[in-house]
């Protein structure tokens, strides 16, 4: 858990070390983020510990479950957090039967839900995963999805997390990319010593220079073993 903070701008990760290499430590409020990454990077941790620092300082949080990915994220938050605090997430499976007719509904029921949030009680929200969009409604659509995401966090003053997996091309990772506010790219590294993890953090503002961490997993918890060097 990150330690307290005075700037009320700012959310932070949930991970103190990643928010000591953000320019404003932490993530600025009205903003999108994207961790993008393959299988082995445990991005689900992420995205637990963004929704846990929330909860844990009695702010509700909002989580959008589009498949079953999210399941080991809700069993991390069930089984870490006292139920008092998880009467404080706004828990959506956006996608209650994977059919037709519930697949198409999935982004305007996100948004509308996400429109009918108390600003002044929800600061953070978690979409997972921005994988399905693209597989679903493809490039396009996806992108004006996020669009809008951005502008109700925006007008809002929230800050939304989209985690994905890393399938997509160059160019068309690029498109995507370009829509967030900031992007969080982890990669599992493998030697013959054995496997290491990288984050590199790209996009957050003009003054934040580009830099690379590595860290480790260990349980459920997330240690970064670097203070970054720049990329």
């Amino acid at each position: 858990m990150a330690r307290g903070r005075t700037d009320k701008r700012v959310v932070s990760s949930g991970i103190e070390r990643l928010d000591e290499a953000l320019h404003n430590n932490g993530f600025r409020k009205g903003t999108i983020i994207l961790y993008v990454g393959d299988p082995g990077s445990r991005k689900d941790l992420f995205g637990y510990h963004f929704l846990l620092e929330g909860l844990k300082s009695k702010e509700e949080v909002a989580f959008y479950d589009v498949e079953a990915s999210s399941d080991e994220i809700m069993e991390l938050i069930e089984d870490t957090v006292e139920p008092d605090l998880i009467s404080k997430l706004h828990f959506v499976d956006a996608c209650p039967e994977y059919t037709k007719f519930f697949i198409r509904a999935v982004p305007a029921r996100i948004l509308e839900h996400m429109r009918s949030l108390d600003e002044n009680r929800v600061n953070r929200v978690l979409i997972n995963p921005l994988t399905f969009f693209l597989e679903k409604f493809g490039l396009t659509d996806t992108g004006d999805f996020i669009i809008m995401v951005r502008d109700i966090a925006m007008k809002k003053g929230i800050v939304v997390v989209f985690l994905m997996a890393d399938i997509l091309p160059e160019r068309d990772m690029q498109s995507v990319i370009d829509k967030f506010d900031g992007i969080m790219e982890l990669q599992t590294i493998r030697i013959v010593e054995g496997i290491y993890h990288t984050i590199s953090v790209k996009k957050f503002s003009v003054q934040q220079k580009n830099v690379q961490l590595t860290y480790n997993i260990d349980g459920t918890l997330i240690r970064v073993t670097s203070t970054g060097k720049i990329i």
